[in-house]
């Protein structure tokens, strides 16, 4: 089972994924142009965290967090 904390680190990863195919040489300009369009609606790591936050501010329970605070976020 995937915990908060787990889901927000996979949407900060992807984050820094889609970056770097925006940016590496690797790959074709029509891989970048797509990777582009998908990076102007996906949001910034500051915004994935402090939706973590949020969420876990609300709940009661690690299990209706959707997203969670990671580790490092809890220092």
């Amino acid at each position: 089972m995937t915990m908060p904390d787990e889901r927000t680190r996979a949407l900060r990863w992807a984050g820094e994924f889609l970056l770097k195919v925006q940016f590496g040489e690797e790959f074709s300009a029509e891989i970048k142009r797509e990777v582009k369009f998908i990076l102007r609606h996906y949001p910034r790591d500051f915004e994935i965290k402090d939706q973590a936050r949020f969420d876990a501010s609300r709940s009661t329970s690690v299990w209706e967090q959707w997203l969670g605070p990671e580790d490092s976020d809890l220092r």
